[in-house]
């Protein structure tokens, strides 16, 4: 049986990450083909390794027939560029035991730095790289260094047409915090817009802190609470009346099951749903343009389903098509 080594941001608890993850494991099982991973702990089976071991990595690259980047925006170095060091330490690793490599819903960039766009091209030209760009920012800007690039979507989407559709609660609304400490502002609008519940949905289990602490102001009208089993994030959001979120996976499993939805401060989302709605006005820089977008969005429908299922699908048919020629 062919071995792929899978990567990508996972084993720490983000529900984003762990959908993508999911989501292609599924697909390359069902294929007949047997994982690999590296994780931040081994996990109790012999295909997870150690990823920040480097006789660990070397080990899982020499036992696997294709290295797969599965899904997600961690080849940039805004949020941090050390992990954008070790990603490029891993891939140019692989590059080196002459492992095909396929970077499969990925989005690319910002680089702030010009070491990091002379990494990230110099990445471009391994010869047996091919990219499935999850935006058209993305996909324009490596299509011009690599000819096997395609334009996809986000892999997680393939996880999303399996969910159970439940009934939406009236008046609710699920805000998904990060960073911002005060949603006071977007609190009071949604009281004065009507809504009456107001629930906290962490999507790491480092936002869970903050989503218990939020839930404990006390606004006028409004029911706040909050929830710690991040797994339940889904049921939430497809049930409410709107979502505003700092996640870029919140915003697109709203989209998805037609819920208005807020983005606050996330470009990467914006790059990728303006192939969906290219003019949607609910994104925001800051939690005060946010309470402001609440009034123009919570009646917008917004009908993506049936385009995003069909980009997914023709997505993994290529992909599909190419792990098992490259096998």
């Amino acid at each position: 049986m062919k071995k792929i080594l899978l990567i990508g941001y996972y084993g720490y608890g983000n529900l984003g990450d762990e959908l993508m993850r999911k989501s292609i494991k599924e697909f390359l099982i069902k294929e007949n083909f047997e994982i690999l991973e590296l994780l931040p702990k081994s996990e109790k089976h012999d295909n997870s390794f150690k990823r920040f071991n480097f006789f660990s990595i070397i080990k899982a690259l020499i036992k696997s027939d294709i290295v797969i980047c599965g899904g997600g925006g961690i080849l940039q170095d805004k949020t941090s560029l050390k992990s954008f060091l070790y990603y490029y330490f891993v891939f140019e690793l692989s590059a080196f035991l002459g492992k095909p490599l396929i970077f499969f819903g990925n989005s690319f960039g910002p680089f702030k730095r010009y070491l990091s766009r002379k990494l990230f091209r110099n990445l471009l030209k391994n010869k047996k790289l091919y990219i499935f760009a999850r935006d058209e920012i993305s996909y324009n800007y490596v299509k011009r260094c690599n000819v096997k690039s395609y334009l996809g979507t986000d892999p997680a989407i393939n996880f999303l047409k399996n969910v159970e559709i439940k009934p939406k609660k009236n008046g609710q609304v699920v805000i998904i915090p990060r960073k911002f400490k005060s949603y006071v502002p977007i609190l009071l609008n949604l009281a004065n817009q009507g809504f009456s519940e107001i629930v906290f949905v962490p999507f790491s289990p480092e936002d869970i802190p903050l989503a218990k602490k939020m839930s404990n102001f006390s606004v006028k009208g409004l029911k706040l609470s909050y929830i710690s089993q991040i797994e339940n994030a889904i049921e939430y959001i497809q049930q409410s009346e709107m979502v505003i979120s700092e996640r870029f996976h919140g915003s697109l499993i709203a989209s998805y099951f037609g819920v208005p939805f807020v983005s606050i401060k996330d470009e990467k989302f914006r790059r990728f749903f303006h192939k969906y709605i290219k003019n949607y006005e609910g994104y925001a820089k800051d939690i005060v343009e946010a309470s402001y977008k609440i009034s123009i969005i919570k009646d917008y429908k917004i009908e993506v389903k049936e385009k995003m299922e069909r980009d997914m699908e023709e997505m993994y048919e290529k992909f599909k098509k190419l792990v098992h020629n490259l096998t």
